[in-house]
Formats: C-alpha cells, structure tokens, sequence
C-alpha cells in the first residue's frame, strides 16, 4: 500500500509529494527463518502480550503459549 495524506497511489506508479504532505508506505512482511519449535519461548510470550499473535497461533506455530 502506497499513499500520500491517506489517498492511495499506485505502487509502480509516479507518485509526486508536496513539502508536508505524509507519505505511507507499507510492505510485505518477511517470513522468518529457522524451525519456529526453536523460537526463545520468552518471545512467543511477549508477542502474545503485544497482541502480535493468539495463543492458539502460538501453540500451533511454535509449540508454545500460556
């Protein structure tokens, strides 16, 4: 997702920006590395805290969650 002031532009697109306008642009997240089952259980355990995963995603994913 591109846009400028919260009016989306094309992402292949020229997209011109005047001096205070904002521009967003948000990208595709990485999938990680490594075997999920070996991840520090202290960082499942924080992102369930930040809401960043459910405990059932937890547990499924990487075998871990209150």
């Amino acid at each position: 997702v591109h846009s400028v002031d919260g009016v989306a532009g094309h992402a292949k697109g020229r997209i011109e920006v005047a001096p205070g306008q904002r521009i967003t642009v948000i990208e595709a997240g990485g999938g990680g590395f490594g075997d999920p089952k070996k991840r520090d259980p202290a960082a499942v355990e924080r992102d369930v805290a930040d809401r960043l995963v459910s405990v059932e995603t937890a547990r499924k994913v990487y075998g871990k969650g209150n």
